[in-house]
């Protein structure tokens, strides 16, 4: 039996800007886990479970390129899993690999004991998680990169218009600078040849870099209770592409913040990442008034203001419009007054780590 995990993640900065190619972005690896188990069937089809469905395992043959479900209800839930086990047997096939039958279960504590969802980008762990298993039940030794764009190309034919950065940090764990490529080029790609050559080849604006944080710099994450729509915020803001000079100047000011960001990350310089912090913040601020979307919710403004007072840099995480807010601190500062005054307002302390590994 073999069993891999994926983190969840959060972003730093650098949101929005992240969704056009080559503009950079900040995210962390959370110890929080999709986890796929995968062994061998005896038997002449395979199943796949998942847990945080309450599927009772469903039964999965091959019809070609296709994987088919016994279950047609249970498919639709299950389109994540199907799809990274389509894509990875695609490319599977053009290395002349012998596909073999499996049992595939999928857990996730990336939600709280209710079901409710933190914002931690679950759907890009299970891409991960799947395609990591597949890699070590068929013992191809894949690169992180591979991975990563085994799973993006999953993500693409799920018509998935994501930056796919929370893919990136699932694959490569830790603190990561990331920026998308061009979708179009990719997809494509996809279209004209084979899955393998679209892996080998290089991707137009695609940047992942992992990065070594400050010493004695700490992450705090604070949840909202109210989960947040990415794609519809995302939508709501690409419409201000109408206003060529305004975005224009927003992604300006988000790449020169993201580039001062990533060099106080490697000058080790906590001052200077809670500087463009709360520069972040203020661009992000910017485009919300524009777009009016409430990406930074009363909710938020308050559990930025609390962090603040507390000698922490904030700001909202991700889409924004609920979720998570996350503060830079220095290990000095006493978190344990930010989580008491948060409680206090209705958000939530998450006490998770960076995970950094494999």
């Amino acid at each position: 039996m073999i069993q891999v995990k994926a983190p969840g993640k959060l972003y730093i900065a650098g949101e929005y800007a992240v969704t056009e190619p080559g503009y950079k972005s900040v995210l962390i690896a959370v110890d929080r886990f999709v986890t796929a188990t995968i062994e061998e069937s005896n038997a002449v089809e395979g199943t796949i479970h998942s847990k945080t469905l309450h599927h009772e395992p469903v039964t999965f043959q091959r019809n070609q390129d296709e994987i088919v479900v016994s279950d047609v209800h249970a498919a639709k839930q299950l389109k994540y899993v199907i799809t990274a086990i389509e894509v990875f047997e695609q490319y599977a096939r053009t290395n002349n690999t012998k596909l073999k039958h499996f049992h595939l279960t999928i857990d996730s504590n990336l939600d709280d004991a209710n079901g409710h969802k933190y914002g931690l980008g679950s759907s890009a762990a299970v891409l991960v998680s799947v395609v990591k298993a597949l890699n070590e039940f068929y013992n191809m030794h894949l690169s992180n990169l591979f991975i990563y764009k085994l799973a993006v190309i999953a993500n693409m034919k799920l018509q998935n218009l994501s930056s796919c950065g929370d893919i990136a940090v699932s694959v490569y764990t830790g603190w990561l600078a990331y920026s998308t490529f061009d979708h179009e080029w990719v997809s494509q790609q996809i279209e004209d040849t084979s899955v393998n050559d679209v892996l080998k080849k290089n991707w137009p604006g695609l940047h992942i870099e992992p990065l070594q944080a400050p010493e004695n710099m700490e992450v705090l994450i604070g949840w909202t209770g109210s989960p947040a729509s990415s794609p519809h915020l995302v939508s709501e803001v690409k419409r201000l592409k109408s206003d060529p000079t305004f975005y224009g100047k927003f992604l300006e000011r988000s790449h020169l913040c993201v580039e001062k960001l990533i060099h106080a990350f490697k000058t080790n310089h906590i001052k200077g990442v809670q500087q463009m912090i709360r520069l972040n913040r203020e661009i992000i601020q910017s485009m919300d008034k524009e777009a009016t979307i409430d990406i930074e919710t009363a909710h938020l403004k308050i559990l930025c203001s609390i962090a603040e007072k507390h000698g922490g840099a904030a700001k909202t995480s991700g889409a924004g419009g609920g979720d998570c807010g996350i503060t830079i601190i220095k290990n000095d500062i006493n978190k344990q007054a930010i989580y008491k005054e948060w409680l206090e307002n209705d958000v939530k302390p998450l006490e998770f780590n960076i995970y950094n590994g494999q």
